[in-house]
Protein backbone atom coordinates (compact mmCIF):
# COMPACT_ATOMS: atom_id res chain seq x y z
CA UNK A 1 0.00 0.00 0.00
CA UNK A 2 1.04 3.54 -0.78
CA UNK A 3 -1.11 6.84 -0.90
CA UNK A 4 0.42 10.31 -2.04
CA UNK A 5 -1.55 13.04 0.28
CA UNK A 6 -1.11 16.56 -0.51
CA UNK A 7 -1.94 19.24 1.84
CA UNK A 8 -5.54 20.60 0.79
CA UNK A 9 -4.20 24.21 -0.16
CA UNK A 10 -1.98 22.35 -2.65
CA UNK A 11 -5.24 19.92 -4.18
CA UNK A 12 -5.70 21.73 -7.21
CA UNK A 13 -2.37 21.41 -9.19
CA UNK A 14 -4.07 20.25 -12.42
CA UNK A 15 -5.26 23.30 -13.11
CA UNK A 16 -1.44 23.89 -13.77
CA UNK A 17 -0.07 20.86 -15.36
CA UNK A 18 3.03 20.10 -17.39
CA UNK A 19 5.01 19.33 -14.50
CA UNK A 20 9.05 18.02 -14.59
CA UNK A 21 9.51 15.69 -12.15
CA UNK A 22 12.90 15.50 -10.21
CA UNK A 23 13.53 12.59 -8.34
CA UNK A 24 15.99 10.08 -7.23
CA UNK A 25 16.86 7.91 -3.99
CA UNK A 26 19.89 7.19 -1.39
CA UNK A 27 21.66 4.69 -3.56
CA UNK A 28 25.41 4.74 -4.99
CA UNK A 29 27.04 7.45 -3.84
CA UNK A 30 23.86 9.56 -2.36
CA UNK A 31 23.51 11.09 -5.52
CA UNK A 32 19.40 11.17 -5.76
CA UNK A 33 18.52 12.05 -2.17
CA UNK A 34 21.55 14.63 -1.61
CA UNK A 35 20.76 16.83 -4.85
CA UNK A 36 17.08 16.43 -4.46
CA UNK A 37 17.25 17.87 -1.05
CA UNK A 38 20.32 20.50 -1.85
CA UNK A 39 17.26 21.81 -5.28
CA UNK A 40 14.49 22.00 -2.31
CA UNK A 41 16.83 24.06 -0.35
CA UNK A 42 18.53 26.44 -3.13
CA UNK A 43 15.05 26.78 -5.03
CA UNK A 44 13.04 27.63 -2.43
CA UNK A 45 10.28 24.35 -2.97
CA UNK A 46 7.29 24.26 -0.82
CA UNK A 47 6.38 21.22 0.57
CA UNK A 48 3.20 20.03 -0.84
CA UNK A 49 2.65 16.69 0.28
CA UNK A 50 3.76 13.11 1.35
CA UNK A 51 3.96 9.43 0.61
CA UNK A 52 2.31 7.19 2.96
CA UNK A 53 3.63 3.59 3.15
CA UNK A 54 2.83 0.42 5.01
CA UNK A 55 6.06 -0.14 6.06
CA UNK A 56 7.53 3.73 6.54
CA UNK A 57 10.46 4.09 8.44
CA UNK A 58 9.29 5.59 11.77
CA UNK A 59 11.37 8.78 12.35
CA UNK A 60 10.99 12.47 11.40
CA UNK A 61 12.26 15.72 12.21
CA UNK A 62 11.93 19.75 12.07
CA UNK A 63 13.57 21.61 9.45
CA UNK A 64 13.10 25.12 7.97
CA UNK A 65 9.99 24.31 5.67
CA UNK A 66 8.05 22.41 8.59
CA UNK A 67 7.93 17.94 9.49
CA UNK A 68 10.20 16.30 7.13
CA UNK A 69 9.16 12.71 6.61
CA UNK A 70 10.70 9.85 4.40
CA UNK A 71 8.82 10.85 1.27
CA UNK A 72 8.17 14.43 0.47
CA UNK A 73 6.78 15.97 -2.38
CA UNK A 74 7.87 19.99 -3.19
CA UNK A 75 6.83 22.54 -5.81
CA UNK A 76 8.14 25.04 -7.67
CA UNK A 77 5.12 26.44 -9.05
CA UNK A 78 6.83 29.16 -11.27
CA UNK A 79 9.22 26.79 -12.81
CA UNK A 80 6.66 23.84 -13.20
CA UNK A 81 8.52 21.75 -11.11
CA UNK A 82 7.79 19.15 -8.89
CA UNK A 83 10.87 17.50 -6.87
CA UNK A 84 10.12 14.25 -4.76
CA UNK A 85 12.89 13.93 -1.88
CA UNK A 86 13.28 10.31 -0.97
CA UNK A 87 15.22 10.59 2.52
CA UNK A 88 15.02 6.52 2.72
CA UNK A 89 14.54 3.95 1.08
CA UNK A 90 10.83 2.15 0.41
CA UNK A 91 10.71 -1.41 2.07
CA UNK A 92 11.33 -4.08 -0.78
CA UNK A 93 7.97 -5.66 -0.56
CA UNK A 94 5.96 -2.01 -1.33
CA UNK A 95 8.04 -0.33 -4.21
CA UNK A 96 5.69 -1.41 -7.05
CA UNK A 97 3.25 -0.15 -5.24
CA UNK A 98 5.25 3.14 -4.30
CA UNK A 99 6.13 3.53 -7.95
CA UNK A 100 2.21 3.05 -9.45
CA UNK A 101 1.03 5.12 -6.55
CA UNK A 102 3.01 7.90 -7.60
CA UNK A 103 3.01 7.73 -11.14
CA UNK A 104 -0.76 7.77 -11.45
CA UNK A 105 -1.02 10.64 -9.20
CA UNK A 106 2.07 12.47 -11.42
CA UNK A 107 -0.01 11.77 -14.76
CA UNK A 108 -3.78 12.50 -12.92
CA UNK A 109 -2.00 16.42 -11.81
CA UNK A 110 -0.42 16.78 -15.79
CA UNK A 111 2.69 15.30 -15.37
CA UNK A 112 4.57 15.98 -18.66
CA UNK A 113 8.17 14.31 -18.01
CA UNK A 114 10.65 13.45 -15.44
CA UNK A 115 14.12 13.24 -14.67
CA UNK A 116 15.52 10.37 -12.27
CA UNK A 117 19.05 11.13 -10.66
CA UNK A 118 21.43 8.00 -10.25
CA UNK A 119 25.01 7.03 -9.31
CA UNK A 120 27.06 5.05 -11.79
CA UNK A 121 30.23 2.91 -10.37
CA UNK A 122 33.37 4.71 -11.37
CA UNK A 123 34.43 1.47 -12.98
CA UNK A 124 32.42 1.71 -15.61
CA UNK A 125 34.35 5.07 -16.85
CA UNK A 126 35.74 4.69 -20.21
CA UNK A 127 37.67 8.44 -20.65
CA UNK A 128 37.27 11.38 -19.08
CA UNK A 129 32.83 12.15 -18.91
CA UNK A 130 31.39 12.45 -15.86
CA UNK A 131 28.31 11.01 -16.42
CA UNK A 132 26.22 8.76 -18.60
CA UNK A 133 22.60 9.00 -19.30
CA UNK A 134 19.60 7.52 -20.65
CA UNK A 135 16.34 8.82 -22.32
CA UNK A 136 13.05 7.08 -23.04
CA UNK A 137 9.69 8.10 -24.70
CA UNK A 138 10.85 10.59 -26.32
CA UNK A 139 12.45 12.86 -23.32
CA UNK A 140 13.45 15.34 -25.93
CA UNK A 141 17.60 15.60 -24.08
CA UNK A 142 20.28 14.31 -25.34
CA UNK A 143 24.01 14.71 -24.84
CA UNK A 144 27.41 14.15 -26.47
CA UNK A 145 28.37 12.27 -23.49
CA UNK A 146 27.85 8.32 -23.95
CA UNK A 147 24.45 6.40 -22.77
CA UNK A 148 23.93 3.89 -20.27
CA UNK A 149 25.71 0.62 -21.71
CA UNK A 150 23.31 -2.22 -23.00
CA UNK A 151 23.41 -4.96 -20.48
CA UNK A 152 24.42 -2.32 -17.73
CA UNK A 153 21.29 -2.93 -14.65
CA UNK A 154 19.66 -0.38 -13.18
CA UNK A 155 18.91 -2.09 -9.62
CA UNK A 156 16.78 -1.03 -6.43
CA UNK A 157 13.76 1.71 -6.38
CA UNK A 158 15.07 3.61 -8.89
CA UNK A 159 14.86 0.76 -11.51
CA UNK A 160 11.30 -0.18 -10.10
CA UNK A 161 10.38 3.64 -10.87
CA UNK A 162 11.59 3.83 -14.24
CA UNK A 163 9.92 0.67 -15.30
CA UNK A 164 6.61 1.97 -14.48
CA UNK A 165 7.42 5.45 -15.97
CA UNK A 166 8.76 3.54 -19.10
CA UNK A 167 5.52 1.46 -18.99
CA UNK A 168 2.76 4.47 -18.35
CA UNK A 169 5.01 6.20 -21.66
CA UNK A 170 6.04 9.09 -19.72
CA UNK A 171 9.12 10.94 -20.88
CA UNK A 172 12.18 10.34 -18.73
CA UNK A 173 16.12 11.42 -18.82
CA UNK A 174 18.28 9.14 -16.43
CA UNK A 175 21.37 10.77 -15.33
CA UNK A 176 24.00 9.14 -13.43
CA UNK A 177 27.04 10.87 -12.60
CA UNK A 178 30.05 8.41 -11.48
CA UNK A 179 30.74 8.08 -7.94
CA UNK A 180 32.14 5.41 -5.38
CA UNK A 181 29.34 3.57 -4.57
CA UNK A 182 29.76 2.91 -0.99
CA UNK A 183 30.46 6.89 -0.20
CA UNK A 184 28.65 9.75 0.24
CA UNK A 185 29.25 11.83 -2.93
CA UNK A 186 28.17 15.69 -3.26
CA UNK A 187 30.32 15.94 -5.76
CA UNK A 188 28.46 13.57 -7.96
CA UNK A 189 25.42 15.27 -6.54
CA UNK A 190 27.26 18.44 -8.01
CA UNK A 191 27.45 16.89 -11.72
CA UNK A 192 23.98 16.38 -11.80
CA UNK A 193 22.97 20.04 -10.71
CA UNK A 194 25.26 21.46 -13.04
CA UNK A 195 23.32 19.21 -16.07
CA UNK A 196 20.45 20.38 -14.70
CA UNK A 197 21.36 23.73 -14.88
CA UNK A 198 22.51 23.39 -18.18
CA UNK A 199 19.00 21.77 -20.32
CA UNK A 200 16.43 23.61 -17.85
CA UNK A 201 18.56 26.96 -16.87
CA UNK A 202 17.93 26.63 -13.17
CA UNK A 203 20.27 28.71 -11.92
CA UNK A 204 21.54 26.94 -8.88
CA UNK A 205 25.06 27.43 -7.46
CA UNK A 206 26.94 24.27 -6.41
CA UNK A 207 29.74 25.63 -5.12
CA UNK A 208 28.23 24.32 -1.22
CA UNK A 209 28.39 20.67 -2.84
CA UNK A 210 31.57 21.02 -4.34
CA UNK A 211 33.33 22.63 -0.77
CA UNK A 212 31.17 19.74 1.12
CA UNK A 213 32.54 17.34 -1.57
CA UNK A 214 36.08 18.26 -0.37
CA UNK A 215 35.38 18.54 3.50
CA UNK A 216 34.23 14.88 3.24
CA UNK A 217 37.28 13.64 0.85
CA UNK A 218 39.57 15.82 3.67
CA UNK A 219 37.41 13.55 6.33
CA UNK A 220 37.62 9.90 4.84
CA UNK A 221 41.60 10.46 4.72
CA UNK A 222 42.31 11.56 7.81
CA UNK A 223 40.12 8.71 8.79
CA UNK A 224 41.73 6.27 6.53
CA UNK A 225 45.27 7.38 8.23
CA UNK A 226 44.14 6.96 11.66
CA UNK A 227 43.07 3.50 11.00
CA UNK A 228 46.57 3.22 9.48
CA UNK A 229 48.40 4.40 11.98
CA UNK A 230 46.16 2.74 14.50
CA UNK A 231 47.09 -0.88 13.06
CA UNK A 232 51.00 0.15 12.98
CA UNK A 233 51.03 1.12 16.72
CA UNK A 234 49.24 -2.94 17.33
CA UNK A 235 52.44 -4.22 15.82
CA UNK A 236 54.98 -5.87 17.21
CA UNK A 237 58.00 -3.10 18.92
CA UNK A 238 61.46 -3.71 18.49
CA UNK A 239 63.10 -3.89 21.82
CA UNK A 240 66.06 -0.99 22.55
Amino acid sequence: MAEVLIYPEYKDLTRKGGWLLITGFPGFGYVGTIATRYLVNKLEAVKIGDIITKYMPDFTALESYGVMTPYEIFAVEERNLLILVNNTLPQPPERVAYALSFSEWFLKVGGAKAIFAGGLNRKFRENKEDFRWACVNKCGWSFQEPQIDKGLYIVGPLATFFTVFNLKKIPTLLIFPYTEPSKYDPGAAAVFVNKLNEILDLGVDVNDLIQYSKLVAEAEAQLEETLRRSKEDKGPKPYM
